[in-house]
């Protein structure tokens, strides 16, 4: 099914049609990004708590991955990724304000 039904008749030498009311981009494209970020890095924030879970899995495509900035709350943390054979690590590089930053299954 396609996203949009405009109404334009299918014509050999109009395709694509430009959609002047289109909303580009979408949301839900310009937001997948972030969600793929949190999906692939386990992360589970839990801001009035100051609590940060990790769980990182980075596929084999990319094997490092660095976060600036994260805010959790009121404090920000940057974290770095990094695959070697099958297992992903990470490390702190950076970290301002309280925040506990645990493993996926609670170890700190």
């Amino acid at each position: 099914m396609p996203e949009l039904f405009a109404g334009i008749e299918r014509q050999d030498n109009n395709f694509p049609v430009p959609y002047p009311d289109a909303n580009i981009p979408q949301a839900w494209a310009a937001g997948s990004i972030f969600l793929l970020i949190r999906s692939i890095l386990g992360l589970e924030a839990d801001a009035p708590q100051r609590k940060l879970k990790i769980q990182p899995c980075l596929p084999e495509c990319l094997p490092d991955l660095e976060l600036s900035n994260l805010s959790v709350g009121d404090a920000k943390v940057s974290l770095r990724f990094w695959r070697e054979r099958e297992q992903t690590y990470w490390e702190f590089t950076h970290q301002d304000g309280e925040l506990e930053v645990m493993k996926g299954n609670g170890e700190q």
